[in-house]
Parts: structure tokens; C-alpha cells; sequence
């Protein structure tokens, strides 16, 4: 199995669970109103710095997540050339998953 890690602004939710949902993903944890500060940019849910991040946890089976990670990295790309190449605020990761209890 493996576990997904997706990081995003919070501004996109809705299309981020339109994505889960595509790609057949029922379960997950979600966090919201999450601080952090990367590539572009800080979201610390504050006057000086407003927004905030949403993270998704999942864990899938290896192959259906590779078709997810597809899925983000094709939503990801399109709206960057949107964006005529500047950063998007989304990040997904893999990391290696054993259920044990």
C-alpha cells in the first residue's frame, strides 16, 4: 500500500475532493485550517500572511495510487500553463503504507 500526502491551499478544496472522487478515493483524512510556508508562499491564516492549507491523507493500494498521483500531476500541470507557468499551490506524496491494526 501507500500512503498519500496531498498538500494544498485551501482555496481549491472543492476541486481537490472533485479529484478524490474522479479517481474513486472514499476514504481519507482531512485536516483543515493547516500553517505552513513553501515554494509558494506562507499560509498562516493571518493578516499578514492570509490563507491556509488543507492536507489529505489516504492509503491505497499501490497501483490505484500511481493512477491518482497521475490524476493530481495532469490537474496540476493544466493549471499551471493556466497560470502561464507560475508555481501552483499543491503538492502531492507517496510514502510506503502497512496497515497493522
Amino acid at each position: 500500500m501507500k500512503m498519500l500526502l496531498v498538500i494544498y491551499r485551501e482555496s481549491l478544496e472543492e476541486e481537490i475532493h472533485g479529484l478524490l472522487q474522479q479517481h474513486g478515493v472514499r476514504a481519507f483524512t482531512e485536516l483543515q485550517h493547516v500553517a505552513g510556508a513553501g515554494e509558494t508562499g506562507r499560509a498562516f491564516h493571518s493578516f499578514t500572511w492570509p490563507g491556509a492549507n488543507g492536507v489529505i491523507l489516504t492509503a491505497l493500494p499501490e497501483k490505484e495510487a500511481e493512477r491518482v498521483v497521475q490524476g493530481f500531476k495532469a490537474y496540476r500541470d493544466q493549471r499551471v500553463e493556466e497560470q502561464h507557468g507560475d508555481k501552483f499551490p499543491l503538492r502531492v506524496f507517496t510514502f510506503p503504507c502497512d496497515l497493522v491494526v
